[in-house]
């Protein structure tokens, strides 16, 4: 596992950089086909505007998959691909952070 660890962090590391363009085409489609559900949202961007409440709207948009109200293929599928994206990310996080206290980390 200690071989396997900076790999993983590497991954993770660059994993947050795909989320952050995942947020951003998502963003795109709702501002330019959705613009009425965008605004509800509070108007959500990677950096302008990005407040305490607009990512837990936008969470919320993507949890409870509320972009399936709104009847896009596109964004369907965005939205699917972010939640199984985020699972993945979320098991690799937590696989990391217990492999410290564990003594798998170098």
């Amino acid at each position: 596992m200690k071989e396997v660890f900076p790999i993983m962090f590497g991954v993770l590391f660059c994993s947050v950089f795909v989320w952050f363009f995942l947020c951003y085409r998502l963003f795109k489609i709702l501002e330019t086909r959705h613009p009425e559900k965008y605004e509800s949202m509070g108007k959500p961007s990677l950096i302008m505007n990005s407040s305490l409440s607009s990512n837990i709207t936008f969470m919320k948009f993507l949890f409870k998959r509320e972009w399936r109200e709104l009847n896009d293929s596109g964004l369907a599928t965005l939205g699917k691909s972010m939640l199984v994206f985020f699972a993945i990310y979320i098991v690799g996080f937590l696989t990391l952070f217990f492999s410290v206290p564990l003594g798998y980390a170098p």
